[in-house]
């Protein structure tokens, strides 16, 4: 599906912007800095991206699939672009270094939990409710420079990554599973699905 293909490539960049905020906040990068972290972060992966998978992507999934809007990770996935949203403003209003590199570590998390499982639960289910693909929106000319900042500070900050952050891919890494989330299996599949998954296992 093209849009789900478009948003991985987005997470890329965003990804690395987040490693050159990573950089800013832990090896005193220039506090007028801030401000073009957040700008990037509010329009480009707030507005244009975050809004995209709010707007487009999660309806879709509600509206086809019958999942229910409150269960996870539907749920945990708006949250935390909420959360990333308040970090944001820290950022912007007072250069809040302990805020950027609590951002940091949860975009990291967040996209692992988006690429690894929202994504391809959707990939493989969306087309079984007979949608093929969804319409995407072009940026805004606001988005666009925003792009064009989050470019630069690439650039001026060589994108890190935590060392102690733990990445990886499915449920089992998701910060949220045991506590708030049983488990894409355990909230989305079926009887069926799980038959299927049992007689492919042996």
């Amino acid at each position: 599906m093209k849009i789900l293909t478009t948003f991985e490539a987005e997470h890329e960049l965003i990804e690395q912007v987040a490693g050159s905020l990573y950089h800013w906040a832990t090896e005193g990068g220039d506090e007028a800095d801030a401000a073009r972290f957040a700008t990037f972060f509010r329009t480009y992966s707030g507005s244009f991206h975050h809004g995209r998978e709010d707007e487009i992507l999660i309806p879709a999934i509600i509206e086809h699939l019958e999942i229910p809007p409150d269960s996870a990770p539907i749920r945990i996935i708006q949250e935390e672009h909420e959360k990333l949203g308040e970090l944001t403003t820290l950022l912007g209003e007072n250069a809040d270094r302990d805020a950027a590199v609590q951002m940091a570590r949860m975009l990291w998390e967040h996209i692992d939990k988006e690429n690894s499982v929202l994504f391809v639960e959707a990939e493989e289910r969306l087309p079984r409710a007979g949608v093929f693909e969804l319409e995407d929106r072009p940026m805004t000319a606001e988005e666009e420079a925003a792009l064009r900042t989050g470019k630069e500070l690439i650039e001026r900050y060589e994108p890190v990554e935590d060392p102690e952050i733990i990445r990886g891919s499915g449920c089992i890494i998701c910060s949220a599973f045991t506590v708030t989330c049983r488990g894409i299996e355990a909230e989305w599949w079926n009887r069926w699905e799980w038959e299927e998954h049992f007689h492919k296992g042996h």
